[in-house]
């Protein structure tokens, strides 16, 4: 995938050294320019994706107006959240970084009104879906893992197709806008090409589109709203994408035939060999155990009284271990 070209320019040395590590640790989805000398930066020749500037750099840009072409877009890198007067969309310098990260994401996807933008196929995306025949609880967070360590790398995107899910509660997060939403949206569309940015989360190294609410919604959906859905997403940047499917969904058949591969979680046991059997055997008929790989979780979810563990400490715990070295040892790719 291409990176996307960033420019930050802030006289503050320390923070700027801190947030390029902080992006270049997110992966390999930014190439940063940074700059301390409003003098330099004016000197700067070269064109940007994006551009975070502190006031002293936007008042160099006021002087030399000529230089704003070299942006596509620009915020104001503010160590203030009042709001003020400024020409430009502020970005709050100490905010949580994954509310910067995702106010980037929106900037840099964001057109000016009126500009067209050709709608293309992404022909090196990878559609991974993720199903679990005797639904093992572990289930999402092992997807979450999967996310996190493939978002180490690449742009990973992963949608939360679950009927009944605990996303919220392992992120620890309000869920605003999710899956329903975006279907929606793009249901509501002229154009086929439906700008996911504002219906993502972003966590840790990867994007999300939260599950869909109520307890019919997700059955309510057709195999039709499915397709347009995925059809957006092969428009996308992203490189990879993760569906965690549930048997409640309905158009299982077409989204598995649209997936690049099928990835099914299993239990050990007798009983759950029984059932992984009965399910492949399904998937044969329908010509899919080509794409299709399972494998085996042999843990649990551990919890105390009244308590869940958080995302953050299963993906760094015994159940992101076990996911890491089953992508080192190329089993899950």
């Amino acid at each position: 995938m291409k990176k996307i070209r960033l420019l930050i320019a802030d006289t503050d040395q320390s923070y700027l050294n801190a947030l390029v590590k902080y992006l270049i640790g997110t992966g390999n989805q930014y190439e940063v320019t940074g700059y301390t000398d409003v003098a330099r930066f004016l000197g700067e020749e070269n064109d940007f994706a994006l551009a975070l500037l502190t006031g002293e750099f936007i008042d160099g840009l006021r002087r030399q107006p000529q230089r704003k072409r070299q942006f596509d877009r620009i915020l104001y890198l503010s160590d203030s959240q009042s709001e003020g007067e400024s020409e430009y969309e502020r970005i709050y310098k100490f905010q949580n970084m994954s509310t910067f990260i995702e106010q980037m994401r929106k900037a840099v996807n964001a057109r000016p009104e009126g500009e067209g933008r050709e709608i293309r196929e992404n022909a090196t995306q990878h559609l991974r879906v993720i199903f679990s025949p005797m639904h093992h609880e572990l289930s999402l967070p092992f997807s979450l893992s999967m996310a996190k360590i493939i978002g180490e790398s690449q742009q990973t995107l992963l949608v939360d197709m679950e009927d009944i899910s605990i996303l919220g509660r392992l992120l620890e997060r309000e869920l605003t806008r999710d899956l329903g939403d975006y279907l929606y949206h793009i249901a509501g569309l002229d154009s086929p090409d439906g700008n996911m940015t504002d219906f993502l989360g972003f966590y840790e190294n990867f994007y999300y589109l939260a599950p869909m609410k109520g307890l019919s919604a997700l059955a309510a959906v057709t195999p039709d709203q499915w397709i347009a859905l995925i059809d957006n997403i092969r428009r996308s940047e992203f490189d990879q994408v993760i569906m965690l499917m549930d048997s409640s969904v309905n158009g299982m058949d077409e989204i598995l035939h649209a997936a690049d591969d099928i990835l099914l979680l299993g239990k050990p046991g007798e009983y759950y060999a029984h059932s992984m059997r009965e399910f492949t055997r399904r998937l044969s008929v329908e010509g899919l155990m080509e794409k299709c790989s399972q494998m085996l979780l042999p843990m649990s979810a551990q919890a105390g009284a009244g308590s869940i563990p958080q995302a953050s400490a299963m993906m760094n715990g015994n159940l992101g271990s076990f996911v890491r070295r089953e992508f080192t040892n190329g089993a899950a790719l």
